[in-house]
């Protein structure tokens, strides 16, 4: 007889859409039931960095609703958002398949957000002895080496203009419904390696071509300017789609 704990973590997913839920039931299909009186349910408020890199791995994260951001952090102190991830993704198996003792980037939820947290401990006990859910992550964790090594040789040939465009349709992605975003010089700048006096540049031709206008720090987009602009970010990334490529 399943408790109150279980109940809860078998009925979010049931709530979930199509897609999550049949990923997740497929991912956790042969766990025993003892692994999911462990699973707890735990809300974040968007900004929050629960992972960050050189920690030791203690827990394990399935995202199940919201949005997350991966960000690497280099000497100098400049920082560098490198992917966006929507659910469902599950953080902190890649450095344990790869014999990892501690977490190799740092992860902050871009919007509120849901998470089904696990320890390591109890991971690795089911893990080590289901090679179905083992395939599985298998397959997700070479989808996405392979599409983000992709991405980012495309990225490199990116002209300035062409880097900030891409970088706020990615946050308005993450931002499902927003029609306007606040986003400062010095977070697209650090975001995309550029000076700000060229994120500055890129912000006046985009307003120019008519993708966006820009008003009291916040950058504001229309229905039909945002379906411009995913079509010609679409374009450039050409059918690499920024979101799909994970899963």
């Amino acid at each position: 007889m399943l408790n109150r704990h279980t109940d809860k973590v078998l009925n979010l997913i049931a709530a979930l859409d199509d897609e999550k839920r049949n990923y997740l039931n497929k991912y956790l299909e042969n766990a025993p039931i003892s692994i999911l009186e462990q699973i707890d349910i735990v809300d974040m408020k968007g900004g929050t960095t629960f992972i960050y890199e050189g920690e030791e791995i203690e827990k394990i994260y399935i995202l199940v609703d919201g949005s997350v951001k991966a960000t690497d952090q280099y000497r100098d102190g400049v920082s560098f958002e490198y992917m966006w991830f929507k659910p469902i993704k599950v953080f902190g198996t890649m450095e344990i398949l790869l014999d990892m003792d501690t977490y190799r980037t740092s992860l902050t939820t871009v919007t509120n957000s849901r998470f089904l947290v696990i320890s390591r401990r109890a991971f690795e006990k089911w893990i080590n002895h289901d090679e179905k859910a083992l395939r599985l992550e298998a397959k997700t964790m070479g989808t996405y080496l392979l599409t983000q090594a992709k991405m980012a040789r495309a990225f490199l040939f990116f002209e300035g203009k062409q880097r900030v465009m891409v970088f706020i349709e990615a946050t308005l992605d993450m931002n499902t419904g927003a029609d306007s975003i606040r986003l400062s010089r010095q977070r697209i700048a650090d975001s995309t390696g550029l000076s700000t006096r060229t994120v500055d540049r890129a912000i006046r031709e985009l307003t120019a071509d008519g993708y966006l206008r820009c008003r009291g720090g916040r950058l504001y987009i229309s229905p039909e300017q945002r379906k411009r602009l995913k079509e010609a970010t679409e374009d450039l990334w050409q059918g690499l789609n920024t979101w799909s490529r994970l899963l």
